[in-house]
């Protein structure tokens, strides 16, 4: 029946046999599934060696022959360069002109994939010596290159290590005078990952060629960068920011072209701060916003009290870490939207006077929570008795309790008989604050209940 199938409907089946176990097999078939299959394992083939160095720590072999065939699609006079450097080539490497033109499958490009690959490639072929490096910087310099003159759509960039490398090197300065030849495959770029120290004229570059990012993740960033900043505002249709600063970074640099580069940005669907905070003032505009996490322990959260003012229909995923909070405001933007699936709020209320108020707007907009994370004190004045919260939250499976302030502990045993009979099967975690406790007499009652109803949870509980 495959035999049969047009070669297109053949790819879109081998897209779905995206691991490189079920994949590989199928060059084996025949011609026609050799030349569907070719350019799916090509597309990103430094995922299928993580695949193997995360279960079976064979990579140093994959990483060589990945590198191998790359090199035997370059030049003739690059290969006689490596080989007067003393890299042995086998013959097949030396022939050029491989069966397959492997560098224009490349979808997702990982600049320090390449350099990972060719610092285990020229490790294993020569001893270190001051040449050693020279050598590494030839071959990224002319795989990179051989990637820009001819990968034909890329869909993936990043400057991430995958592999754990103690020592980061950006390579990407290597292959900046040949972007311009990859100007059409880079104008296609949905997503991007980068670090804080990429090298700002090549993202300068991109942000010149690349209007079309939908997803941009930044890493290790540890000051104010224009580069970035001209990249983020000539997106056209960015959908999912995500931001997380160096552990190394001052604790309150500012970051102001970064700021500024997303006024009149209103597509954003998913923004993720982490350790620094942009005003949320910004994003106003944002209402189609599925995902927002705010995360830093060390700020507050500005223009909060504009941003709650606003509908957001879509938001499903709300995780607030931060110094200080007011509830009354995380209360106005959970009512003006359709409720969550997942909540985690966390900080110093600085009005507890309002906890009944959030405690009714979960209750009331919330219903089809699955995952609750609170860290308030007093966490028994934020939520309802655990009965109601069990009956209330029906599609729960993670809760997330902390910080009671109850001097002399608190004995929820009464409460936990009572709640069992409505605890949702699905229920699979939850961790109740230090200071609540359960005499043993009602947890013993509290499991049979749960083991008669079919009910596998793991429980944090003093007792």
């Amino acid at each position: 029946m495959f035999s049969t199938l047009p070669t297109e409907c053949l790819v879109e089946i081998l897209k779905n046999l995206n691991m490189y176990y079920t994949l590989y097999p199928c060059i084996f078939v025949n011609r026609e599934w050799c030349k569907a299959a070719m350019p799916l394992l090509w597309s990103d083939p430094w995922k299928h060696i993580f695949e193997c160095y995360e279960e079976e720590d064979d990579d140093d072999e994959l990483s060589e022959m990945l590198i191998s065939t790359y090199i035997s699609c370059l030049s003739e006079n690059d290969r006689n360069f490596l080989v007067d450097s003393g890299i042995i080539l086998m013959d097949w490497m030396k022939k050029g002109k491989p069966c397959f033109d492997y560098p224009a499958f490349l979808r997702n490009l990982n600049f320090n994939d390449i350099s990972y690959s060719i610092e285990k490639f020229i490790c294993k072929n020569i001893e270190k010596n001051d040449y050693y490096s020279n050598l590494i910087n030839f071959l990224i310099e002319k795989i990179g290159n051989l990637f820009m003159k001819k990968i034909q759509k890329l869909d993936y960039l990043q400057f991430l290590d995958r592999f754990d490398q103690i020592i980061h090197v950006d390579y990407s300065h290597l292959v900046l005078r040949n972007l311009p030849k990859a100007k059409n495959a880079f104008e296609q770029i949905r997503k991007v990952v980068c670090r804080g120290d990429t090298n700002h004229e090549f993202l300068l570059e991109l942000a010149n060629c690349c209007k079309l990012i939908e997803d941009l993740e930044i890493f290790d960033i540890y000051e104010d960068n224009i580069a970035l900043a001209r990249l983020i505002s000539s997106q056209k249709s960015l959908r999912s920011f995500h931001l997380e600063v160096s552990t190394n970074a001052p604790r309150n640099f500012e970051i102001t072209n970064i700021q500024n580069s997303f006024q009149g940005i209103e597509t954003l669907i998913d923004l993720q701060l982490y350790k620094l905070l942009l005003p949320l003032n910004l994003f106003t505009k944002c209402n189609r916003l599925q995902k927002l996490h705010f995360d830093s322990k060390y700020h507050d959260i500005q223009g909060l009290d504009e941003f709650v003012k606003q509908k957001f229909p879509d938001l499903r995923d709300l995780r607030i870490r931060v110094r200080n909070i007011y509830i009354i405001q995380i209360s106005q933007l959970i009512n003006n939207t359709q409720g969550f699936d997942k909540l985690c709020i966390s900080g110093n209320v600085k009005d507890p006077e309002n906890a009944i108020i959030f405690r009714d707007s979960i209750i009331n907009k919330c219903v089809n929570l699955y995952s609750l994370s609170l860290a308030f004190q007093p966490i028994e004045n934020f939520i309802p008795t655990l009965p109601l919260l069990f009956k209330t939250f029906k599609n729960l499976q993670f809760l997330d309790l902390m910080l009671s302030t109850s001097i002399d502990g608190l004995n929820i045993g009464d409460y936990l008989i009572e709640a069992a009979l409505h605890i949702p099967k699905q229920l699979c975690y939850i961790h109740f604050p230090k200071n609540w406790y359960c005499d043993k007499e009602s947890k013993t009652k509290f499991f049979d209940i749960l083991d008669r109803n079919k009910v596998n949870l793991t429980i944090l509980l003093h007792v």
